[in-house]
């Protein structure tokens, strides 16, 4: 099963980032596809392929969470993440309140490297994907998505939400993308 853990936006916030997503595609059509509706979320441990009978073992490292007090967040402005040279996502970083998302994940990979010392897991910046670029997507196109990204995006809004729950992930891979399901969830501040 493949598993990881993250916190999902609110549906609020996913609400403003598909407005500025479903602008994008209307701007620079044939380039960008959506992510699944209410999808969007932080990755903040990727775990991978995981046997049936240690998804326990990850479920618990929930708990370890459930100490920190839910803390608020910003957004910065979407960029461009890509691999290979070629345009593969855009996504949002997280601007105030990192440094307490990276106390999350150092939690979650103590806690796991405790459970299960076989998996390899490092810390990596966490980010909101909001799209994917099309394959055959190139240069010339993302400067367009770029340079719509600066039109669109609205400075004036908060781009804020609250970190409250983390949640243990199961990703099922299908031809018109991930499929989620929750398979445990922890709200944070209950300990």
């Amino acid at each position: 099963m493949r598993l990881f853990f993250a916190t999902f936006l609110s549906r609020e916030t996913m609400r403003a980032y598909q407005t500025l997503v479903d602008q994008l595609i209307e701007d620079v059509p044939g380039t960008l596809r959506t992510i699944p509706r209410h999808s969007h979320h932080f990755t903040l441990v990727f775990l991978g392929e995981i046997a049936d009978a240690d998804i326990d073992k990850c479920a618990s490292a929930l708990q370890a969470v459930e100490r920190v007090e839910p803390f608020p967040i910003s957004l910065n402005q979407p960029r461009i993440l890509k691999g290979r040279g070629r345009p593969r996502l855009i996504c949002a970083d997280i601007n105030n309140g990192r440094e307490k998302v990276s106390v999350v994940e150092a939690t979650l990979i103590a806690h796991l490297s405790k459970s299960l010392p076989a998996l390899d897991l490092r810390p990596k910046p966490p980010h909101v994907t909001l799209a994917r670029f099309e394959r055959n997507a190139r240069a010339q196109q993302a400067r367009m998505v770029d340079e719509a990204t600066a039109r669109r995006y609205d400075d004036s809004l908060p781009w804020t939400d609250r970190f409250a729950s983390v949640q243990l992930v199961m990703s099922k891979l299908a031809p018109s993308g991930p499929i989620y399901k929750t398979v445990a969830e922890a709200h944070l501040g209950v300990s």
